[in-house]
């Protein structure tokens, strides 16, 4: 209940009075938005992002209407990534009742039809020296610009469509070349159909990598490419950047007969980002110009006033529109918490709790890689990382050390107290893999982590009311 002063003057023989009264003012519920944004024109099957701008925050009374959209994520209020399958106006509404007072709010969007499909045409091999040779499509759709890419990366050609078959020039730069259409004016393409593959005969091979990501069941980098079909081909060199901006050292030798993919054993994806190209070595021996590098996506975290603060490097290799974020709470699965345009390198997670919480991020590869016609990678990934909970209460566990730290093969945890208690110890990599675990006493415990790998770790400490986190390095 807030208050106001009201001032009264009143005249008496002359003489102004002046009376003072409190009065009380019932406080104002601010009424409920049901804003909302979204595209106004998507392709069919195209993910259209659904982001509410309002100011609810209670999800007790939400109800959504994606006018027989399919929800492929989100939840509550959002945000919701959905797809439609057929053409037509759809009609997306919102209804929202907090505190007894409700909002309603509604707005459309046009689903089309992608740009035709065409095939592209030409390629072939040429003479050293030569003039290359035509690239096209065999057709075209007005209001749609046609991309030219080669070995996944925009080769700088668009044209826009005629109704006619387009010709892309004379191509010179051996690889695969392939075609994006994109409707004018909207974010929908489609991918055309084929590949223009274009050689020099006897002139250098070249190499490109499609892309390279983070496997998660070796927690190492992966360097994936289409390998290029030439039967001089000997094998593939790969390289690293080292320390030194620019220099590149070769890591390993891919015989041509191989599957074209390398894992790389000794880059950290923990620690930094990390520059791949490739070469080939032809079956005389001569070894062939560097691809351009591809970049991985390095992760990292930290706590913020509001929550957690991922942070990354941009990914290196091929255009693509959006980051995936994605989030797990203790051992539970993964979910996409949200999406950001391909131009954000930072997300602040307001979400607070008293476990440990995971993420990645992810870019989708606009046509994935085929190390061979029975296998695809689809979407590139960060490295995992893993947050201590914000907010805890410690009273319990007041009082705790871990010490030394860095360690090298005993770490103390000492839990002072005369309950007689016990705890849940756990101790995980920064990746979310738990190393350990064990129910200690209070007082001193002993620890031998002389065989874990050097790095950094995260130690939980669990009791009845009350969660201790905190992170020690092993050197």
């Amino acid at each position: 209940m807030k208050t106001f002063t009201k001032l009264l003057l009143t005249a008496m023989c002359g003489f102004l009075l002046l009376s003072i009264r409190t009065l009380p003012v019932q406080a104002q519920v601010p009424t409920p938005s049901c804003a909302f944004n979204m595209a106004d024109i998507a392709c069919l099957e195209q993910h259209v992002k659904i982001t509410y701008i309002g100011n609810v925050t209670s999800t007790d009374s939400v109800v959504w209407n994606f006018g027989g959209g399919i929800v492929l994520e989100g939840s509550g209020l959002g945000p919701y990534w959905v797809k439609w399958l057929t053409v037509g106006i759809k009609h997306v509404t919102l209804d929202i009742q907090e505190n007894g007072m409700v909002c309603h709010a509604d707005s459309t969007i046009h689903i089309v039809e992608g740009p035709t499909l065409f095939h592209m045409t030409g390629g072939g091999s040429y003479p050293a020296g030569g003039a290359g040779v035509p690239v096209g499509l065999s057709g075209s759709q007005n209001d749609v610009i046609y991309k030219l890419y080669r070995n996944g990366n925009y080769a700088g050609t668009a044209v826009g469509g005629t109704g006619q078959p387009i010709s892309f020039g004379n191509q010179t730069e051996p690889g695969e070349y392939t075609c994006k259409g994109i409707l004018e004016g909207t974010d929908c393409y489609r991918m055309m159909e084929g590949v223009a593959v274009v050689t020099i005969i006897g002139g250098p091979i070249y190499q490109h990598i499609c892309m390279v990501s983070y496997d998660t069941t070796a927690h190492k980098n992966l360097i994936i490419w289409n390998k290029v079909d030439n039967g001089r081909v000997g094998h593939f060199n790969v390289y690293r950047e080292t320390y030194q901006l620019n220099h590149y050292e070769k890591i390993a030798e891919v015989p041509y007969s191989q599957l074209s993919v390398y894992l790389d054993p000794d880059a950290d994806p923990l620690v930094k980002a990390d520059k791949y190209r490739l070469s080939v070595t032809d079956t005389t021996g001569e070894e062939y110009e560097k691809s351009p590098y591809h970049q991985t996506i390095h992760l990292n975290i930290n706590p913020g006033i509001y929550g957690f603060n991922l942070i990354w490097n941009h990914y290196i290799g091929f255009e693509f529109l959006t980051y995936k974020i994605h989030r797990k709470l203790g051992a539970g699965p993964y979910t996409v918490i949200d999406s950001v345009s391909s131009a954000v390198d930072s997300y602040t997670d307001v979400y607070t709790t008293s476990g440990l919480a995971t993420y990645f991020i992810e870019v989708v590869r606009p046509e994935p890689c085929n190390p061979t016609k029975n296998s695809a990678y689809a979407s590139v990934l960060s490295n995992t990382v893993t947050s201590a909970p914000l907010g805890l209460e410690e009273d319990e566990l007041s009082g705790i050390l871990i010490y030394p730290n860095p360690v090298h093969e005993r770490l103390i945890v000492s839990i002072p107290g005369e309950r007689q208690a016990t705890f849940a110890l756990e101790i995980y990599r920064p990746d979310g893999r738990k190393v350990y675990e064990s129910q200690i006493p209070e007082g001193a415990t002993s620890l031998n982590i002389l065989d874990y790998q050097t790095g950094l770790y995260i130690l939980k400490v669990k009791g009845s009311s009350a969660v201790f986190v905190t992170k020690f390095f092993k050197n």
